[in-house]
């Protein structure tokens, strides 16, 4: 199970990541790309240093693209904290082949069979989005059958991780579908009662993912 965190601030999300992060939460996301390098800093140090290890941090285009000063600074970061991964899109994967020995291994986010065709050794977690229709994301809609993707997979040290609307109820359809894992954002964030949501998801990753 993943909790992806939300783009702008959430006013418990400090105090929600680390319980549930103190609840079992194998990996949670920190998904900022509005926030400098500092901002994101200073949130990490936030988080419980026993959990640290299980932060899996997003590196934003624009650090990439543009600022390879900055872009060190985020390997620091990933490296510091002992991340297993650091997350990337599939084509900003291909940018940083000169510093690969400076970050752990990939993560990324493929959104149709093109992306997918970008995977390579380095990576070890792919999302595939969305699954279902976003709920963080208004008009965000499936266009792909998933499944069929998944029944061709091609990268069997890859594991697939569903993303895009899922709620607690989805999460037996996403076993059967043949995904490995899966996370969770809007159905979390936007809740009056997160943890319950929370508890609800861990429940059936228990279940279904063990």
């Amino acid at each position: 199970m993943v909790v992806i965190t939300p783009e702008y601030n959430h006013p418990k999300e400090l105090s929600l990541a680390n319980e549930m992060l103190a609840r079992g939460l194998p990996l949670l996301h920190i998904r900022k790309p509005y926030w400098t390098f500092e901002q994101l800093e200073h949130w990490v140090e936030k988080i419980s240093y026993q959990h640290q290890d299980r932060l899996v941090i997003h590196i934003p285009t624009p650090v990439i693209n543009n600022c390879l000063k900055v872009f060190k600074q985020y390997s620091r970061l990933i490296n510091s904290i002992k991340a297993q991964y650091a997350h990337l899109s599939t084509e900003n994967c291909s940018l940083v082949n000169n510093y690969m020995s400076e970050l752990p291994y990939l993560s990324t986010s493929v959104h149709n069979s093109t992306e997918s065709k970008q995977l390579s050794t380095r990576h070890r977690r792919a999302f595939l989005s969305p699954v279902f229709t976003s709920i963080s994301k208004r008009g965000y809609h499936p266009t792909i059958d998933w499944t069929s993707i998944l029944q061709a997979w091609e990268f069997p040290w890859i594991q697939t991780v569903a993303l895009g609307g899922i709620t607690p109820e989805y999460i037996p359809i996403i076993q059967a579908q043949g995904f490995d894992d899966f996370a969770v954002l809007g159905a979390i964030w936007q809740a009056q009662e997160p943890l319950k949501i929370f508890d609800l998801c861990h429940n059936q990753d228990h279940l279904f993912f063990p």
